[in-house]
């Protein structure tokens, strides 16, 4: 009786550690597949930002109220930002001063740079928030979903 129990947990345990094994390698190629990029806190982006930098090569949008955005994003000109909530602006110095210091002195806590990376790590774009966190999807035709969050403040969260 004894010997079939030990045999019996040895199955068990052996398909447990094949089913662990599956799942950890398919989470790994799924990884090296996926479609989604991220944000990578960049100094070098904040300082762009904060001293009216414009980037000639990318395309600006913000997000949130016109006068003080939550967010703004320079995407890369090789691709496209595809979503109804971002609007373009057309950014000088004199209004992009204006814009952060306006997002500065509203929201709690300081907006920062960002570079928004692709999947395999290609440069999409730039991003300036209090936010540090958004999904970001490349999809085969170079166009780039970006998800533009609301700041903590607006959320009713202090």
């Amino acid at each position: 009786m004894v010997n079939a129990t030990t045999r019996f947990q040895k199955i068990i345990i052996n398909m447990c550690l094949a089913v662990c094994l599956v799942v950890i390698g398919a989470t790994i190629l799924g990884g090296c597949t996926s479609k989604y990029g991220r944000l990578q806190g960049n100094s070098e982006v904040t300082v762009l930002f904060e001293t009216q930098q414009i980037l000639p090569d990318h395309t600006y949008y913000y997000s949130g109220f016109q006068a003080i955005p939550y967010v703004i994003a320079g995407i890369d000109n090789q691709y496209k930002l595809r979503s109804s909530i971002w609007q373009r602006v057309k950014l000088t110095p004199e209004l992009l001063k204006q814009l952060a210091t306006r997002m500065q002195s509203v929201y709690s806590g300081l907006p920062q740079g960002a570079r928004i990376m692709g999947p395999n790590d290609e440069r999409l774009g730039i991003w300036y928030s209090t936010e540090r966190q958004t999904a970001v999807r490349l999809r085969k035709d170079n166009s780039i979903v970006l998800v533009a969050p609301m700041p903590l403040d607006m959320r009713g969260i202090p």
